[in-house]
């Protein structure tokens, strides 16, 4: 019981970050997080979606285990999408070991969310919105809450824009 509690209190202030992200609390490691993030993200064009998503999604690596939605890493990647990309068998042994990679090794994590964004990219035609509802989404993208996440994505790109991380 203490667990779950725990477990929702986590998630609800991981929540809470992104959806009232404010760029002046950001600390100097958050500042070269982000910039790290946004070199690997420039040659696809996806340096401010990647940013965005990693604030949202795990408060720039604060929360980086979500254990109820089986999403793990810096983006919150959904371990099963992962398993299917990684084309392996969907077995506890690989769900652990690539939870364990998403947390630990920054450049699969990354990597792992380009092939998703593109992915999305792709099926929308370069719809930003519908990307970025998909990440959250899936294929149910225009559901209340991808549409919500969108937007907030938006929103968090429109403030990192401003200070020129």
């Amino acid at each position: 019981m203490i667990n779950k509690i725990f477990i929702l209190l986590l998630l609800t202030i991981s929540f809470s970050f992104g959806v009232n992200f404010n760029p002046n609390k950001l600390s100097k490691d958050d500042i070269n997080l982000l910039k790290t993030i946004k070199l690997k993200g420039q040659e696809h064009g996806f340096s401010y979606s990647l940013m965005a998503i990693a604030i949202k999604e795990s408060s720039l690596g604060k929360y980086i285990i979500n254990v109820n939605s089986k999403d793990f890493g810096l983006y919150q990647a959904h371990i099963k999408s992962v398993i299917s990309r990684q084309k392996l068998k969907d077995t506890s042994w690989n769900r652990n070991k690539l939870a364990m990679k998403l947390i630990s090794d920054f450049d699969f994590a990354t990597q792992n969310a380009i092939e998703e964004l593109k992915f999305w990219q792709e099926q929308h035609k370069g719809n930003w919105r519908r990307v970025w509802a998909s990440y959250n989404g899936g294929w149910k993208y225009n559901s209340k809450r991808a549409r919500k996440y969108s937007n907030d994505i938006a929103r968090i790109i429109r403030e990192l824009k401003k200070i020129n991380v």
